[in-house]
């Protein structure tokens, strides 16, 4: 069986400062991943441009990423499919509240705000559907094995490693979402072709649809401030 590592550069898709967090408390909600792959070594700072990762951001978000990087593939397209999404939406919810907390711009963070109302709601749906796959699928005589989640997560963050930041937290949170929705969108329409749950390819749809117009809005302001 092959696995996928959700290694330490996703980290930098949140990589603008706000004021220090307490530390999250672990969502009980949120899918065990069983089996956890060796974890690829993190860096205490990561640098992008003149921007140095803030320490409280990491610990904010610690629960998420540790569990990217425990991902493992089932082989059941459905439930990864499932589980990985769960992650990238929250990913993209700490990336929005960073933006409320630290934006100046109200366009943007009405738009931040949106999203997370959103992307809460898919992620409840999300772990729902998730709780009766993983049930199913340990119950599956043969897994076909796909990639192309992990593929996509991969692209992703290279695109992420190779922004420079601003010092704008607004244009920051901008060119960051634009390739994390995109990624939201491939994986969307790689569950289209290859999931089987009606209610997950329901989800995908939505999916594709509000983020390809998001990502119009995100351009349509990044063309005004340059």
């Amino acid at each position: 069986m092959k696995s996928m590592l959700i290694f330490a550069p996703m980290l930098c898709i949140i990589a603008f400062s706000i004021p220090a967090c307490t530390n999250p408390k672990p969502d009980q909600n949120k899918p065990v991943i069983e089996n956890p792959l060796p974890e690829t070594p993190k860096k205490d700072t990561m640098q992008n441009g003149n921007m140095t990762m803030d320490h409280s951001i990491m610990e904010s978000t610690k629960m998420t990423m540790d569990q990217m990087h425990a991902m493992k593939m089932t082989g059941d397209f459905d439930l990864d499919f499932a589980n990985m999404m769960i992650l990238h939406h929250q990913a993209a919810i700490d990336m929005s509240e960073a933006e409320l907390l630290k934006g100046m711009d109200a366009e943007i963070k009405t738009m931040a705000q949106k999203m997370i109302n959103a992307q809460k709601t898919e992620i409840i749906a999300l772990q729902t559907i998730a709780g009766k796959l993983k049930t199913s699928s340990s119950k599956m005589a043969h897994k076909e094995m796909h990639n192309e989640l992990g593929e996509t997560m991969m692209a992703m963050m290279n695109k992420m490693n190779a922004l420079q930041m601003t010092g704008n937290t607004d244009k920051n949170f901008v060119m960051m979402m634009v390739p994390h929705h995109e990624a939201a969108m491939t994986m969307s329409e790689d569950e289209l072709s290859h999931g089987k749950n009606a209610e997950l390819k329901k989800i995908a749809q939505k999916i594709i649809s509000d983020q390809q117009r998001e990502i119009v809005e995100l351009k349509a302001w990044q063309s005004t401030h340059h």
